[in-house]
């Protein structure tokens, strides 16, 4: 969340582009119960904003 707090649990790493893309271009990245992040499009690209959530070719694993 921008402007919420810095924490190594709530923390997602990002490309330059996609991170740009987070703050410029209205999506939301949040941290799902799971500790995994899951990211929603904005509400003019899916008026639903279905959660999008990494899979395990894409996801970080944690040791």
């Amino acid at each position: 969340m921008d402007g919420g707090a810095t924490d190594l649990n709530n923390g997602v790493l990002l490309c330059q582009h996609h991170h740009t893309t987070i703050h410029t271009k209205g999506w939301t990245v949040r941290m799902g119960d799971d500790g995994h992040p899951e990211y929603l499009p904005p509400p003019w690209g899916d008026p639903y904003q279905n959660i999008i959530r990494p899979n395990d070719q894409t996801l970080v694993r944690r040791p």
